[in-house]
């Protein structure tokens, strides 16, 4: 079913933002339309500014959705809350484009909140397209909680079983949890308009984390559900400009932890990564000199050089998401 008439009823509004990857985009809508929810649905597609043929290829081939063109990268939150403001769905999922739907998820997602008038938003089991489990679900991080989480999902990266089986084990079926990934993200629009949408300052990451805060904060519960599984390929556009997307990372984790933990929180997080990324400085920069001398190709290092110098710079910006901007094109 498509967006066919303004008075049709719709039960659930999917929302794909789209940044230059139709490829996956198409892909999964595909998928969706292969394994689609036995109710009235809608698909709004949010090409997010995209410089390629992105739009015109979902509009010849996939003519069912609603395309809407932002003529600018707003960032992932800016472009789901168009989605958002757009859908007229009792309930609302945000889907990256880089994911496929398999059996009838979405089924089961729409009856678990259907049954559990409590839960405001609930999120899936997601698996990498190698079948590697994906940390999709946390607590609220703090500086002690995001160090174990990278050894968690350094460890996942590996395949080690015993971990897998640990988080399987303890995160079986349905669980309370503080937040679940905005890759493939179901809610009640009522839970999203009381938490009043995405915070458009997170261009990406930590976007979902905030959103989920917010939606507790006003009363309502967030679930993990690892009956129900996803394939996310994961960080298909990102891949394109590594060196900005770790910039936007550390960006969002300082608003994040400004936002939540005040001046001590966030003034203990910069000197850290300034401690940080001084010794990365150095380190890199001997290798990239290194390599200017010995080895015939020196991006590797340079790329870290200059992920550490604008790291650094970050940590003491006034404005910056000017330094994450300088990067678009690095």
């Amino acid at each position: 079913m498509n967006r066919v008439a303004n008075k049709t009823p719709i039960l659930l509004s999917i929302i794909i933002v789209n940044f230059e990857t139709p490829d996956y985009t198409l892909e999964c809508i595909r998928s969706l339309y292969k394994n689609s929810p036995h109710c009235a649905f809608e698909v709004i597609v949010i090409d997010n500014g995209s410089k390629d043929d992105s739009l015109g290829r979902l509009r010849r081939e996939a003519p069912q959705v609603l395309c809407i063109e932002t003529g600018a990268n707003l960032g992932f939150s800016q472009a789901n809350n168009l989605g958002i403001n757009n859908a007229r769905g009792n309930f609302v999922l945000l889907l990256n484009s880089d994911t496929k739907i398999l059996d009838n998820i979405l089924d089961k997602m729409l009856e678990y909140l259907m049954a559990s008038p409590e839960v405001g938003a609930m999120g899936p089991r997601q698996l990498y397209g190698n079948g590697k489990l994906q940390l999709s679900w946390g607590s609220f991080p703090t500086l002690i909680s995001e160090a174990f989480r990278k050894v968690l999902h350094y460890r996942l990266s590996l395949n080690d079983l015993k971990i897998r089986d640990y988080l399987e084990e303890k995160f079986a079926g349905s669980t309370d949890v503080d937040w679940v990934s905005g890759s493939c993200f179901m809610a009640r629009k009522e839970a999203l308009t009381d938490a009043g949408l995405l915070d458009g300052r997170f261009f990406m990451y930590f976007e979902d984390i905030d959103l989920c805060r917010r939606i507790k904060d006003v009363g309502w519960r967030i679930h993990y559900n690892s009956d129900i599984t996803l394939i996310h390929y994961g960080g298909v556009s990102a891949k394109r400009n590594m060196l900005r997307v770790l910039v936007e990372y550390r960006r969002s984790q300082i608003y994040f932890t400004k936002k939540y933990y005040g001046f001590a929180g966030v003034a203990t997080l910069k000197w850290l990564l300034f401690l940080k990324y001084t010794f990365y400085l150095v380190h890199s920069g001997a290798a990239y000199l290194r390599d200017l001398v010995f080895a015939s190709e020196a991006k590797e290092s340079f790329a870290k050089l200059l992920l550490s110098k604008k790291t650094i710079e970050l940590v003491f910006s006034r404005y910056p998401q000017d330094v994450a901007k300088s990067l678009e094109k690095a």
